[in-house]
């Protein structure tokens, strides 16, 4: 076909973005990236050590691997696991305008193969670069409508961002580039209900989402051909996984710019959509000296995306606590933080931070709600037991691209994460330095981790 279709044009942007010389920036953003990732999968995987050793223990294959397992996997399996790692606390990177956890399905994938393949770790962040491009414009385009479809987008447009990463770290030619795209593009999957009450499977979309980008990358590269038009066919993705979405976004000429530089990095280990009321309530407390026993009540008023699925103060698991707006104002004003050792039974049981979630009152405001995805604003009202009321607003919060967490704060978080898997403050400064300036192959930098 000599007319160029939708997935001409999504393939060509991608296709250019791959061959482009990534700028120095644009390689710290991604070495930061890996960094924050490489920090969630090690305390992730503490947590998941017994169930993903279990699943290990059915299948074969050495060919990548399990970061804190001290093993290796098949490149499916060691990217599944490690996606399963990335995302057990939620506190992973995203992006607010495509709704997709990055990090999690990409770089576990990408790695996987570079690793078996003794690609350096220049065409590691290629594939990273292409992966959270392929998976923020591809959700740009499609949401908000694929979310109220009840679809979980880091599952499905992750799966798409992963397939397209490992082609671009493989560099394949074109026509191989846009057999993965159709192959990820068909895999694309992930339901919502998977984080509801007490169901733990959110981290399994993640996990997943990594794992079938690795297959239908290599099933591209073994010589599947896709059809003309995956995306906008007459039975395309696009009419399956919306009722409405914007191609504008899948353009150089209409978005000329890297888009890695829009995620946002986590300061809290809770869904993001608690942050900014988390945020907010903090602010409003601790820059007037208040003392959280002698709060009343607090009302929390937000866009309207961050209300559904997050008012609720019953918290019978992990999943369920960090989805929990009130809980987490509660969490954090007892505690101070909100970090990967807080959601613990005894928090989930502790009478005080129960009491301080049920004085939570969470609403969606319209105006807020106009802003999104430019701005997902939150702001508090805290009134004290004396009748006097103190507010803050939000319109962004500490990792969004507009308040952006420095080197600093990634080593920091790396610290405290890597902490947590029993790694030594010289072992993780060393691991800091290796994530920041290494360049030899990915084998290489995998060995120890």
């Amino acid at each position: 076909m000599s007319e160029k279709n939708l997935t001409d044009v999504f393939v060509e942007t991608l296709f250019t973005l791959k061959n482009r010389e990534m700028p120095p920036e644009i390689e710290l953003e991604a070495r930061k990236c890996l960094m924050d990732e490489i920090a969630t999968i090690l305390a992730g995987s503490v947590a998941q050590k017994e169930k993903l050793t279990k699943y290990l223990d059915w299948f074969s294959g050495d060919d990548a691997t399990v970061i804190g397992f001290g093993r290796k996997a098949s490149l499916q399996n060691a990217a599944f696991c490690n996606g399963i790692s990335g995302h057990n606390y939620d506190f992973d990177d995203g992006h607010r305008f495509s709704t997709v956890h990055l990090g999690s399905t990409t770089i576990p994938a990408v790695l996987a193969v570079c690793e078996k393949e003794g690609l350096s770790m220049r065409d590691a962040f290629r594939g990273f670069v292409v992966g959270y491009e392929t998976s923020i414009r591809l959700g740009r385009c499609i949401q908000p409508s694929h979310r109220a479809r009840g679809f979980h987008s880091s599952g499905t447009v992750g799966a798409v961002g992963a397939a397209m990463g490992v082609a671009a770290a493989l560099d394949f030619d074109e026509e191989t580039f846009k057999t993965a795209l159709a192959a990820g593009l068909t895999s694309a999957a992930g339901i919502n209900e998977m984080m509801e009450n007490v169901s733990t499977m959110k981290p399994f979309n993640v996990g997943r989402a990594a794992h079938d980008g690795v297959t239908a990358a290599m099933a591209a590269r073994a010589g599947f051909h896709g059809p003309y038009d995956p995306m906008n066919g007459t039975f395309g993705y696009l009419h399956g996984a919306c009722d409405e979405y914007d191609a504008s976004v899948l353009s150089l000429e209409t978005d000329p710019n890297y888009n890695i530089t829009g995620g946002y990095h986590k300061p809290y280990a809770s869904c993001r959509h608690t942050h900014g009321a988390v945020y907010a309530a903090w602010k409003a407390v601790h820059d007037n000296g208040l003392d959280w026993h002698d709060i009343e009540k607090i009302e929390i008023r937000m866009y309207g995306q961050g209300v559904k699925g997050h008012t609720h103060t019953a918290v019978p698991s992990m999943g369920a606590a960090k989805m929990s707006t009130p809980f987490c104002i509660g969490l954090c004003l007892k505690t101070g933080k909100i970090g990967i050792d807080s959601f613990t039974d005894e928090a989930m049981h502790d009478p005080e931070i129960l009491a301080l979630s049920e004085k939570v009152h969470v609403e969606a405001d319209e105006e807020m709600t106009s802003w999104v995805p430019k701005k997902r604003a939150a702001n508090a009202t805290v009134t004290m037991k004396d009748g006097k009321s103190y507010f803050f607003q939000a319109d962004y919060t500490i990792g969004e691209p507009e308040l952006p967490m420095t080197v600093e704060d990634f080593q920091k978080k790396l610290g405290e994460l890597a902490g947590a898997a029993g790694w030594t403050q010289p072992q993780v400064d060393a691991l800091s330095d290796k994530i920041l300036h290494f360049d030899g192959k990915v084998s290489e930098f995998m060995q120890g981790l």
